[in-house]
C-alpha cells in the first residue's frame, strides 16, 4: 500500500499542475486573447473532483483525517483496541457503501454525455468508487493490523 500512496501522491501532484495550466489557460484566452476555450470550466472542475477524492485517499492512508479519539485514548488498552476495532468495521462498511452506490452512480451517468468535452459524465464521477476501493483496502490493512498486532492497536 506504501508504494500505491507514493503513486497516488505522484497522480494528485500531476492533476494540480494539469489544474493550474488548464485555469491559466482560461484566463490567458478570455482576457488576452478576447475568446473563449469551450473546455475552460468543466476540466478544471473535473480535475478539482478527482484531486479532492484521490487526496482523501492519501489522507486516510497516512492517517492524517479528523479523528475523535478522547474516548479511545482514556480506555484502557484492552477496551481501545476493541473499539478501534468495531470503529475500523463501521469505516469499512461506510467505503463498500460507497463503492456500490458510486458504481451506480457511474453507470447511470454513463449515459449522459458532458456538456463541452462530449464524454460519458461517468468517468467524472468514477472518482467516488475508485477513491471507496482504495480507501477500502487501507481499511482491511488497519483492521489486519488491529486484530493481528495488538501492541499497536491504540486509537485511530
Amino acid at each position: 500500500m506504501r508504494l500505491l500512496n507514493t503513486i497516488l501522491r505522484a497522480v494528485i501532484g500531476l492533476l494540480i499542475v494539469t489544474l493550474v495550466f488548464s485555469v491559466a489557460m482560461g484566463v490567458f484566452y478570455r482576457y488576452v486573447l478576447k475568446d473563449s476555450l469551450y473546455w475552460a470550466t468543466e476540466v478544471p472542475n473535473v480535475l478539482l473532483i478527482w484531486i479532492v477524492f484521490l487526496g482523501s485517499v492519501v489522507a486516510f492512508y497516512e492517517k492524517r483525517h479528523i479523528a475523535f479519539s478522547v474516548l479511545a485514548e482514556a480506555l484502557p488498552a484492552p477496551a481501545s483496541r476493541v473499539l478501534s476495532i468495531i470503529a475500523e468495521v463501521i469505516v469499512l462498511g461506510f467505503f463498500l457503501v460507497m463503492l456500490v452506490f458510486g458504481w451506480q452512480i457511474v453507470a447511470q451517468a454513463m449515459n449522459s454525455l458532458s456538456d463541452a468535452l462530449k464524454i460519458p459524465r461517468g468517468y467524472f464521477y468514477l472518482c467516488l468508487p475508485v477513491s471507496a476501493a482504495l480507501m477500502a483496502v487501507c481499511s482491511v490493512e488497519n483492521l489486519y493490523r488491529l486484530i493481528r498486532q495488538p501492541e499497536s492497536g491504540r486509537p485511530l
